[in-house]
């Protein structure tokens, strides 16, 4: 995500990790509570090491009340009545310094929750590591295992080998990282993961390019011959708060088939004081994307409006329309699908996220797509909390 991509590197060590912030306030539970990060609790920071997580947990109801309470196309926060850990992610990490001199390290996470299971990896990763049979939806993740190489060539090369979080997109997996709990139908249909190299330079103060060669979307080792590239170019203009960025992966996802999957993310963002918006189009296809060789093509708008009321306050508005213009990504025939989020970001502690929400759905599609095929439409009351470690 060139964008996730950016937030991930600078966000996963501000934002998740245990140490302080800014102003020396402890960013996490653990350092509120002992005085010392996690790190230096357990003794990592001696050896350059850095631990942190988090955990996300939530409920929603749906008004409808479907009688198999599932919300429909909705992922991730895909059950109504249910409180649920979305994510309880650990990670261990060597900060790269990406100054004037070599420098390595990299990256392990783990992630047990109902987020999980859209967050594997095809491939024989982190698959059926526990049987569902004993935890109806909750599973195992292994989204990230790299190491990186800081190269100081130039204005500085770095590059990631191994499994990682793409470049596709704004909103992330990690949850901490989006003002919403929910998620938009771009980011359930845009890849999540990559395996393989990718290298990221800047060109100036500007202008940052990414560029690598990756085994597929979310995919780890199932057909090693089906290769595919992906690129991301952003510009961003730190005196008018203006950033864009276009990213885009290509390649076949099948060896011995034709079936190229290409999608493209392009992202504008703009800050105007304490507000903040993003303006985002996805576009994907894919070829035989199913059995009986139909192709598929998917793209979507989706716009953001976030206002930060005060440093412990934020209000945030979220608009969609996603075209499923072959009804492959959902499972209601060729469908326009628009939905309307609006939700509260309060923060009363550094480590504590609390975001409720009111989502309405609705569609125009061959099928029906929520309530069990009855209805075209739906509302959602949702509340989560997101602890840092």
């Amino acid at each position: 995500m060139s964008i996730r991509n950016s937030l991930l590197s600078v966000c996963s060590i501000l934002i998740l990790s245990n140490v302080a912030i800014a102003d020396g306030t402890p960013a996490g539970l653990i350092s509120e509570l002992s005085g010392k990060d996690a790190s230096s609790w357990t003794g990592q920071q001696a050896y350059g090491l850095n631990l942190g997580g988090w955990a996300a947990g939530g409920i929603n109801h749906n008004i409808d009340n479907p009688s198999d309470r599932n919300n429909g196309p909705v992922s991730m926060t895909d059950r109504t009545g249910e409180f649920h850990l979305y994510q309880l992610n650990l990670f261990i990490e060597k900060a790269v310094f990406k100054d004037t001199s070599w420098d390595v390290g990299g990256r392990f996470d783990f992630m047990f929750g109902t987020d999980a299971r859209y967050t594997q990896a095809t491939g024989h990763w982190d698959m059926g590591l526990i049987s569902q049979r004993d935890l109806r939806f909750y599973d195992i993740a292994l989204p990230q295992a790299y190491v990186e190489v800081f190269a100081p060539i130039g204005n500085g090369l770095s590059g990631k080998f191994g499994h990682f979080y793409g470049i596709i997109g704004y909103e992330s997996v990690p949850s901490p990282l989006n003002f919403f709990s929910s998620h938009s139908y771009s980011f359930k249909s845009s890849p999540f993961t990559a395996t393989g190299a990718l290298f990221s330079y800047a060109l100036n103060e500007q202008w940052s390019l990414n560029f690598g060669a990756i085994t597929g979307a979310d995919n780890f080792v199932r057909d090693l011959g089906a290769m595919s590239h992906t690129s991301g170019l952003t510009w961003t203009n730190a005196k008018t708060g203006t950033t864009v960025s276009f990213s885009v992966l290509q390649g076949d996802v099948y060896k011995n088939q034709r079936s190229e999957l290409m999608y493209y993310s392009a992202i504008a963002q703009q800050n105007l004081g304490k507000w903040h918006y993003v303006l985002q189009h996805d576009r994907g296809t894919q070829q035989n994307a199913v059995a009986q060789g139909q192709n598929a093509e998917w793209y979507s708008i989706v716009q953001y409006l976030t206002y930060q009321m005060a440093d412990t306050w934020g209000l945030g508005v979220r608009g969609e329309w996603f075209r499923d213009h072959n009804g492959v990504r959902y499972s209601a025939g060729a469908a326009n699908y628009y939905a309307m989020t609006a939700g509260v970001n309060w923060k009363p502690k550094s480590w504590l996220m609390i975001r409720p929400e009111l989502r309405y759905d609705w569609s125009h599609a061959q099928i029906a797509p929520f309530d069990g095929g009855q209805r075209t439409d739906q509302v959602l009351l949702g509340v989560d909390a997101v602890v840092q470690f």
